[in-house]
Parts: C-alpha cells; structure tokens; sequence
C-alpha cells in the first residue's frame, strides 16, 4: 500500500486539476461550468466580484499543479515550489474561512440555503489546517520541510471547495442570472475535484506511512 500512495497523490492531484474545466451542473436546458460562468458574469457584476469568481473557480488547477509537482519531484521540488504550495494554502484557507463566516452570519438577506455543518466545516476547517502549516514552517524551516503536509491540506481543502459548489455554490454564482434556488442540478463531473482531494488524501496518508518489515519465514534452528 506504501507504494501505491505515490501514485494515489498524483491521480488525485490531476483529477482536482481537471475539475474546473469539465461542466459540473445543468440550469435551464445550459451547462454549468467555470467557463460558462464566469463568462455569465461579465456584465451583470463589477471587474472585481468577477475576478473573485474566477480565481475561486479555477483555484483547483493551480492546486493540482502544485499537488502533482510537489509529489513528482523529490523532497517535494525546489524551495519555491514549497513556497508557492504554502502560499496557496494560505490563500485558499483564507478564502473559504472568510467565505464560511459569510454564510454562517448573513442569514437576514440570504437567497440560497447552504448546509450548516458544511458553513462550520468552510470555517473552521481551513484555520485549523493554516495553523498547524505555520507552526510546521516555524518549527522545521525551508530546508528540512517537503511539504507533504501542506499538499494533503491542499487536497482537504479542494474537498472543502468542491462540496460547497455541489451543495450551493453554483446556485449563489448563478444569482446574478436570475436562477432560483434548487434549479442547478449537479452533473457527475461535479463530483471530480472532491473525488480527487479524498484519493490524493489518502494517497498522502498511504505515503507517509512508515515500509513494513519484512516478516521472516525462514524456518527457526534447533
């Protein structure tokens, strides 16, 4: 299983990676993707809400990127790439905390009812992964941190991400358009970037795991 874990990581990096750009929901007779979207949104909210958009749609192909890199080089690639891995985490984590604090306490004008233990999870989830990171960073340095950790909260958090489009997010980003809640129905493709974060976290997981001894079946001497 140790050597499968290698393996796991990487599939599951190249599936969050893909996951933006496969449609992942049907409203009114059109597909739902984070092309279609994006492009929906010119013209009916100002340059900066659509830069947000985007950056939060396509954010999983920079994951994956940084996913797959980091687990096909070794020592987890070159001090930059750690870098640039960590600052991601950094980035995403404070996107979707603050986009769970969003959901948790704007109730008064809410159009679309997301899951509450889902808000919780964006919260929290993501300071808690930020943390640990940090105090990872601080403890180990450059040098002697690969980045594994901070891969497999990369992956978490594309969890994170992808269940939050699957559960309301692509109904929030369709408001704009006029779509009332419960109209957006969710394709397979949907499902692709969660699916990658949980094979590349437990490809992560298998990984990490110390080799087993081998076992001596040599028959004892008398």
């Amino acid at each position: 299983m140790n050597r499968a874990g290698p393996w796991l990581l990487r599939l599951g990096a190249l599936l969050i990676l893909i996951s933006p750009l496969v449609p992942q929901g049907e409203s009114g007779g059109g597909r739902v993707s984070a092309g279609s979207v994006t492009s929906s949104l010119a013209g009916k909210t100002d340059a900066v809400e659509r830069l947000a958009a985007a950056a939060g749609l396509f954010a999983p192909v920079l994951a994956g990127l940084l996913i797959l890199a980091g687990a096909s080089l070794p020592g987890g690639g070159p001090a930059l790439l750690r870098l640039a891995t960590l600052g991601l985490l950094l980035a995403v984590s404070f996107a979707l905390s603050t986009l769970g604090s969003l959901l948790l306490t704007d109730t008064a004008t809410r159009a679309v009812t997301p899951s509450f233990p889902l808000s919780i999870a964006l919260f929290a989830g993501p300071l808690l992964l930020t943390g640990t990171a940090l105090a990872r960073w601080m403890q180990k340095g450059l040098h002697s941190n690969t980045g594994s950790f901070e891969r497999l909260a990369l992956a978490l958090l594309m969890i994170l991400h992808g269940l939050f489009l699957v559960d309301s997010g692509w109904s929030y980003l369709l408001l704009p358009e006029g779509i009332p809640n419960g109209t957006v129905r969710s394709l397979p493709g949907a499902w692709i970037g969660p699916l990658g974060g949980l094979i590349a976290l437990v490809g992560g997981v298998l990984g990490g795991l110390p080799p087993r001894s081998p076992v001596d079946t040599a028959a004892a001497s008398g």
